[in-house]
């Protein structure tokens, strides 16, 4: 019995290589399909970005003059709409005083692919310039390269910096002011100090001697007022050198032993006998006699105050701590306020003049006061290394 030729039998295996391409291009068009949604849900998450920033963002042709893209920020600062920018606003418009500069601008950051100013105006268009810093980088829109400019507003912090310097200048001529009142006050302060002193030698009734003694005080009273207004009032010049703090400290706290007559008033708690740092040393010493006798007329027990001097790597921090009664909150920010006092006597400039000296020093000054810990002030120095 015959059996069927073999030419005559079915070939299934170009069938095959067709559904094999048919399930590749599926599969294919699957993985574009979730790169797309991928890409999609990218482009949404920076265009968040782009119209959530607090600065306004430019996506600009400078070669066409031409803004094509521009963030909700960027049509606050100019006044414009979205439409109004993108088809009516070109670049020129924004910066008609600025051309030669903003040509110039564009070209380096073309050439460098960023750059950096905030000498450019942007006029809006209500007519009103605004001084603008501007962060820039060149970026691929379109297949053109094309410039995403960061526009940031800075009208508000040139006029703060112009009021900074306004206040500075007035304090300074404030400050020449009252030092010439300190002087013409001072000459004829110190005669009539003479005079009363001069009258002590003569044989007054009681009453009379009372009414001397208090007018003495009064004017010894006023002569140390005026003192401490002349050192407020006066440039912080320092007279720079490398000043050891635990020498200095020791030195004040024998002087205030023999001034409040009290035995050790005074802990000094330092890692170190020689920790130093880059300064005035008069000024430094008058910093430390004015907390250290504030702090023992606050404190409540003995040792009465202690002073401890730390070292660290980028800074020397001085500690004055006494437990008595805590400043109250509200208060603590007023304390080196000049003139602003809790005592019921004193000029309340003694603060004031040990803030300014610390931070001429490039020091940093804290009032810190609870009813746990008591009061610390704390200075901190840059060390003798980092000074000078």
């Amino acid at each position: 019995m015959s059996s069927f030729p073999h030419s005559g039998e079915i070939d299934f295996s170009q069938d095959d290589l067709q559904q094999r391409r048919i399930a590749e291009l599926e599969q294919e068009n699957q993985q574009l399909h979730e790169e797309l949604i991928t890409f999609q849900q990218s482009e949404q998450q920076f265009r968040k970005i782009f119209n959530a920033s607090n600065d306004a963002i430019f996506v600009i042709d400078p070669q066409a003059d031409q803004i094509l893209e521009a963030n909700p920020q960027a049509e606050k600062l100019l006044g414009y709409s979205h439409e109004e920018l993108l088809h009516s606003v070109s670049i020129s418009s924004i910066h008609p005083e600025e051309m030669p500069k903003l040509i110039a601008f564009s070209r380096e950051i073309l050439t460098s692919g960023q750059g950096w100013t905030n000498q450019l105006t942007c006029l809006t268009k209500s007519g009103e310039k605004r001084p603008a810093e501007i962060s820039a980088t060149v970026v691929k829109f379109n297949s053109r390269p094309c410039i995403v400019a960061l526009v940031r507003d800075i009208s508000q912090r040139l006029k703060a910096q112009q009021e900074a310097m306004q206040a500075t200048a007035a304090l300074a001529e404030l400050g020449e002011l009252a030092s010439m009142i300190v002087h013409e006050i001072r000459n004829p302060l110190t005669t009539v100090l003479m005079g009363l002193d001069a009258l002590k030698q003569v044989n007054l009734p009681s009453r009379e001697q009372m009414r001397l003694q208090l007018a003495l005080e009064e004017a010894q009273r006023l002569q140390s007022l005026l003192e401490e207004i002349r050192l407020y009032a006066k440039p912080q010049i320092i007279e720079g050198e490398k000043v050891d703090l635990y020498a200095l400290a020791a030195e004040v706290v024998t002087t205030l032993g023999h001034q409040f007559a009290v035995e050790d008033p005074i802990q000094v708690l330092s890692s170190s006998h020689s920790i130093a740092i880059w300064g005035d040393r008069a000024k430094l010493k008058q910093v430390l006699i004015n907390l250290l006798a504030n702090a023992l007329e606050a404190s409540n027990s003995s040792p009465l105050v202690t002073c401890q001097l730390i070292s660290q790597e980028h800074a020397v921090l001085v500690k004055v701590h006494n437990d008595g009664n805590p400043i109250p909150p509200h208060l603590l920010s007023q304390l080196t306020q000049p003139f602003f006092t809790t005592k019921s006597s004193g000029s309340g400039l003694g603060l004031a003049i040990v803030k300014r000296i610390v931070e001429s020093h490039q020091g940093e000054f804290l009032i810190t006061s609870n009813p746990t810990d008591g009061t610390t002030v704390t200075l901190k120095f840059p060390p003798a290394e980092y000074s000078g």
